[in-house]
């Protein structure tokens, strides 16, 4: 989990009350937060990361006001001037297209002010930006800037400005080649034909999206007026990263101006702080905490976590979410914040109504076999979402044909759909991971979900894929032929086809006179699809099919 270090008296001045280390250590332990040492004024925080609003010293002292009752449901001032215009490009669409952004006019900031707020980057970024693949935050000082402001892409040797905390001006391309962060995080652009830029209307860089800021747009303690920007490949991690920046930036006072954003005719107001609502039933809160409170008692327990609410005529509680509460999704998130204003170790325990003794789950002992199995023939198990996007599963593997279990109100275009296969998955992991050293070898053993007479159903496959400057089919058909022996079991491998698959080296997998399973060597255009520069050999196995092998591996 996240890890941040706070400073003791600046956290206490935004508070509001000098916090004793006993109070301040129960204070955290109520929020899902673990002291994990404090030296002098210094201290180090364990965060729960479905909190990102707690990833910095303004959303911790938030919170610890509204759990003292000294604290009142978020609102912010907003900036009487016009909104700042930014114009965005299509020629950024091919490399990183979705931009939103904020100002907060009169911040007030010092030495750890400024800590705080890179901290709060840095972990977002780690988070919900995974790196800075989904998204990145540019925070800068926006007295500097002269607007409106320009997102585009440029060719990297038409990009000239001087990187942050360098000496000299650099282009696109020595960017990436001469400093820590371009090297850290090249691999994210350096394949594309134009490189991300944010201008003013004067031409001045801003920033090369998702690598480094300018130097000349630098925030220091003396800067009052601030611009966040947040680039990236997703509309609902850009608009959580910039909600928490900016919400937590106005904690050190000042108030928000919006930024119209504009692109192909279409202008969006953000950030979007729009009011959310979840409402909570008094019995179902009972059910799953164990707690008969009254509805006074749950609303003045909603209170302490930044709640405001109303009583609805069925007398369940509607309760406003906060902008930057990005956890709650569910009337169970309410009632876990309700036990924790309640306090979790007041909580009576109850003994469980059936006692059973645990064994492993059915399939569990082979799984571990198969596990082993691949892991001794060098492949690396990775772990990777049952949901997945239509692009992933569907457009660059290029297997349009077969039906699909959708998602009917997705949260994100990522998770639309329930994978029925684990190769595409599996590829696009590799894509991602294309700069690391080969050979690589990967595989994982998890559900999918297919549809059978219009029905969903799960099972669980084995995927693994080898790529290399040089692999061939008698690779991927040793590793069946090993993993199967092993297993005790006879293999057979027929002709078969498949888009997937280079036609002539592919073939199904059959066991007692089953087809379980498809390898062969994977097809150069859906290499290029995935991005993946070397040839691939790839096999699945539905292993569902052969459920009779458990009983081999028990005792």
């Amino acid at each position: 989990m996240p890890v941040i270090t706070l400073n003791r008296a600046d956290l206490s001045s935004l508070v509001g009350k000098d916090l004793a280390p006993s109070e301040l250590e129960d204070l955290l332990t109520a929020m899902k937060c673990e002291l994990e040492s404090s030296n002098g004024m210094e201290i180090v925080v364990e965060v729960t990361s479905d909190r990102p609003d707690l990833f910095s010293a303004e959303g911790m002292s938030r919170a610890i006001r509204n759990y003292l009752g000294i604290g009142s449901f978020y609102s912010y001032k907003e900036y009487a001037g016009s909104p700042i215009e930014l114009i965005v490009s299509e020629s950024v669409d091919a490399v990183r297209p979705l931009i939103v952004a904020a100002a907060v006019k009169g911040v007030s900031l010092n030495e750890e002010a400024l800590r705080q707020l890179m901290q709060l980057q840095e972990k977002l970024h780690n988070t919900y930006g995974s790196n800075r693949r989904k998204a990145s935050i540019g925070v800068y000082d926006l007295d500097k800037i002269s607007p409106p402001l320009v997102y585009e892409a440029r060719l990297p040797e038409k990009i000239r400005f001087t990187p942050l905390d360098h000496p000299s001006e650099l282009s696109g391309r020595e960017v990436l080649e001469l400093t820590p962060k371009g090297k850290e995080y090249a691999d994210i652009i350096s394949k594309s034909l134009l490189f991300p830029l944010l201008v003013d209307s004067k031409d001045k860089v801003l920033s090369m999206p998702p690598i480094i800021n300018s130097e000349e747009t630098r925030v220091s303690e003396a800067t009052t007026n601030l611009l966040i920007d947040v680039t990236g490949l997703d509309t609902r991690s850009i608009n959580i990263c910039l909600n928490i920046m900016t919400t937590s930036a106005l904690e050190r006072g000042g108030s928000l101006q919006f930024v119209e954003v504009k692109k192909k005719g279409k202008v969006s107001r953000t950030p979007i702080l729009a009011e959310s609502f979840q409402d909570l039933k008094l019995a179902r809160a009972k059910e799953i905490s164990g707690l008969d409170l009254t509805t006074s008692e749950v609303i003045s327990l909603l209170k302490r976590m930044g709640y405001a609410t109303e009583t609805l005529p069925d007398g369940a509680i509607r309760a406003k979410i906060p902008p930057y509460r990005v956890d709650i999704l569910h009337e169970v998130d309410l009632i876990e914040d309700v036990m924790m204003a309640y306090g979790l170790n007041q909580v009576p325990p109850l003994f469980p109504r059936v006692h059973t003794i645990g064994k492993p789950l059915e399939g569990s002992r082979l799984r571990e076999r198969i596990r082993d199995l691949m892991i001794g023939m060098g492949f690396i198990e990775v772990a990777t979402y049952v949901l997945s996007s239509r692009d992933l599963i569907v457009e660059k593997p290029m297997l349009h044909e077969r039906p699909l279990v959708e998602v009917a109100k997705p949260v994100s275009s990522e998770y639309a759909l329930l994978r029925d296969m684990l190769l595409p998955k599996l590829l696009g992991f590799m894509s991602a991971n294309a700069h690391v050293d080969y050979p690589q070898k990967i595989f994982e053993y998890g559900p999918v979900v297919i549809l059978e007479n219009g029905a969903p159903k799960m099972a669980n496959h084995l995927g693994a894929v080898a790529s290399d400057a040089r692999v061939s089919f008698e690779e991927i058909q040793a590793v069946a032929f090993s993993l199967f022996k092993n297993l005790s079991k006879d293999v057979e491998l027929k002709r078969a086809s498949s888009r997937l698959f280079i036609d002539g080296r592919v073939a199904s997998i059959n066991v007692d006179g089953m087809e379980i399973g498809i390898l062969g060597e994977i097809h150069p255009q859906i290499l290029v699809n995935f991005g993946i520069f070397n040839p691939a050999v790839a096999m699945e196995v539905d292993f569902t099919k052969l459920v009779h092998l458990e009983s081999l591996f028990r005792g």
